[in-house]
């Protein structure tokens, strides 16, 4: 068993807008990380965290991250630990930049990519370790979109962080409901 978390960050955009932009609410509640539900934590340089205990959550989707991107840049990340699977992007002004993907359930090597990647995305690719690697210094296909996510935003969730370890995240609710079925007619 392993991890499924979706996680964005958005880069010089005050909290409380990029949760209203995301549809979420503070509670005043704390949380430690792993955690279900929604959570955020302020990053180093800049960076504002909203994480959620499921890989496939909202908060990463195109919709979400178009609207949490505009004027400024956003990445999203998601893993499911159990498949081997790990997906990053990166979002500006409302558009998506890139995306890397690893699918290992499909292929140990299994890597896509969409748009202008970074030029480390190339340098890791060349130097990743065969699934079967006992190495400990290398990294694997589906760490290069975790490596790629870091980069930018300093956060990785399989590695400690001094900045994250003092301070608990913010329990977050949802403002969104489920489906329009419920809205009254007009």
């Amino acid at each position: 068993m392993g991890i499924s978390l979706s996680w964005v960050a958005v880069e010089a955009l005050p909290s409380d807008e990029a949760l209203r932009r995301l549809s979420l609410a503070r509670t005043a509640k704390q949380c430690t990380y792993p955690f279900k539900g929604v959570a955020s934590h302020a990053l180093p340089n800049g960076w504002f965290l909203v994480a959620a205990g499921r890989c496939d959550h909202r908060i990463a989707n195109a919709q979400s991250m178009s609207a949490l991107s505009k004027g400024c840049r956003a990445i999203a990340c998601a893993m499911e630990e159990h498949v081997n699977f790990a997906s990053a992007e990166l979002w500006q002004d409302g558009a998506r930049v890139w995306h890397v993907q690893h699918q290992g359930d499909e292929d140990s090597q299994n890597m896509s990519r969409e748009g202008e990647v970074p030029r480390r995305f190339h340098e890791l690719l060349a130097t990743a370790e065969p699934e079967d690697s006992e190495s400990l210094e290398g990294h694997f296909h589906m760490d290069i979109p975790l490596i790629l996510a870091k980069e930018f935003t300093g956060f990785r969730h399989d590695e400690s962080n001094a900045a994250l370890e003092g301070t608990p995240f913010e329990e977050l609710s949802e403002l969104k409901t489920g489906g329009a079925w419920w809205k009254p007619w007009k």
